[in-house]
């Protein structure tokens, strides 16, 4: 009989603590290697550090951290200069994970390095017994997805993932679509197994199981935004568990952000808090960030450089109104431009807006909007610009804290700016939540 609401709740010690980061970690190794071999090239690695890993895949992916450390021995200043160099080198920042029960020493020697707490990780657990049967839903059906069904399953998880429920403290992390496409088909080429979910026979949402050394790790579940509070993601955790059960797993353990939508729902089904991880990240160096990317202004035509603007941009009619105007700033590495930002001078005195601003996106998240939006500024100081302005989605929860670091300040809200009267499809959705008001921020730059 299914009894996990029944089981008595899980003590976490250090030795199941130190089961888990490692299983973490090998999985991280795993990936990590299975995007070497899909990208062909010397992009990523993995570097054993006192028992665990540092890996990188490619540029802006989940797989670029240090995990399971704090278990054997602290990591010594050359193993942690040789893995800070070979991120930088990368254009990547340092983001360590690291358990509350692992050696303290560890959490203060990061901080004595430079690196700063930026989230934290709830690690839940559920021990299995081999009597976990799984729970009826009606209407869905969850099953191992076939290979021909992968595509589509990761269009769905995709989709999910894009679009997250927003209970809870929101993730310091955001990964665009295609980042995350690649990360799932790394995942599954490192032994993940995926499970889709149909309602009604359409696919509502898939997840993945990996099952190592007795541990289940659930390794993520999405549901897609139509298909939310139907049931779908306790029926897709539910067969996972059946399954782990069967394969003689001991405990099954999960990791959500602190009070979110995941964690409660995986407590309703039985699961206890065992422990918490430090997200600790120390960024790029500046000079790295340098050498890797150069900001120059633009003089060629734009509509080369379109799509780039059209990952800032929703509406084609909105973006052909202004797509000439002001002054563009564009990222290079190397040849390549990997990023751009629009300067138009506004109708008040003294005042410039960043129009539009995107990075490619397999390069987010490694500093060059950064390197953008700080030559914008430096720009607008010397043509003795008094206020820099930029507006945003206040459903793109990801835009107004990455502004925010650059230190614009929230100055107004404008209802109903994304309307079809305005060139904008209905019910679109940023981050699961209906794009439809605009945020000002504005920044005021010191004069050259």
């Amino acid at each position: 009989m299914r009894t996990d609401m029944k089981r008595a709740s899980l003590f976490c010690d250090v030795a199941l603590a130190q089961r888990i980061e490692r299983g973490e970690a090998q999985l991280m190794a795993a990936a990590a290697e299975a995007a070497r071999l899909r990208r062909g090239d010397g992009t990523g690695f993995v570097l054993r550090v006192a028992g665990g890993v540092a890996t990188f895949a490619e540029d802006g992916s989940p797989f670029n951290k240090i995990a399971g450390l704090g278990f054997d021995g602290v990591p010594d200043a050359a193993a942690l200069d040789e893995i800070e160099r070979a991120l930088a080198a990368r254009g990547a920042p340092v983001q360590a994970e690291v358990s509350e029960l692992a050696d303290p020493a560890v959490s203060a020697l990061l901080t004595d390095r430079g690196y700063r707490l930026e989230s934290f990780e709830n690690v839940l657990g559920l021990a299995l017994d081999g009597t976990y049967e799984r729970m009826p839903s009606p209407g869905i059906d969850v099953r191992v997805a076939r290979d021909d069904e992968f595509e589509v399953w990761l269009d769905a998880v995709a989709d999910g993932f894009a679009h997250p429920d927003g209970q809870g403290v929101p993730s310091h992390e955001d990964f665009p679509r295609a980042v995350l496409a690649n990360a799932e088909r790394d995942f599954t080429a490192a032994g993940v197994v995926p499970y889709i979910a149909l309602r009604d026979g359409t696919v509502a949402g898939g997840g993945s199981l990996r099952v190592a050394d007795g541990v289940a790790q659930l390794t993520g579940a999405a549901t897609v935004p139509s298909h939310r509070r139907r049931g779908v993601q306790t029926a897709l955790l539910s067969a996972r568990l059946a399954d782990a059960a069967a394969a003689g797993c001991d405990i099954a353990v999960v990791t959500t952000q602190p009070g979110s939508r995941s964690q409660q729902n995986v407590q309703r089904q039985g699961f206890h808090l065992l422990y918490t991880r430090a997200v600790l990240v120390r960024g790029v160096p500046p000079t790295a960030a340098a050498e890797e990317v150069r900001v120059v202004l633009y003089d060629g035509p734009r509509g080369a450089i379109r799509p780039l603007f059209e990952l800032a941009e929703d509406s084609p009619a909105q973006l052909d109104s202004y797509l000439e105007d002001g002054k563009v700033l564009v990222a290079l590495r190397g040849t390549d431009v990997i990023g751009h930002l629009q300067l138009v001078r506004t109708d008040q005195p003294d005042t410039f807006e960043i129009k539009n601003m995107a990075v490619r996106e397999d390069l987010q998240r490694a500093g060059v909007g950064s390197c953008l939006v700080r030559r914008a500024i430096e720009l607008v100081s010397r043509e003795s610009g008094r206020r820099l302005l930029v507006a945003t989605a206040a459903a793109d929860i990801g835009n107004l804290r990455f502004y925010q670091r650059q230190g614009f300040r929230m100055r107004t809200i404008e209802r109903d700016a994304f309307t079809a009267r305005t060139g904008y499809a209905p019910g679109t959705l940023i981050d699961g939540i209906e794009l439809r008001d605009r945020v000002w921020l504005d920044h005021l730059p010191q004069r050259a």
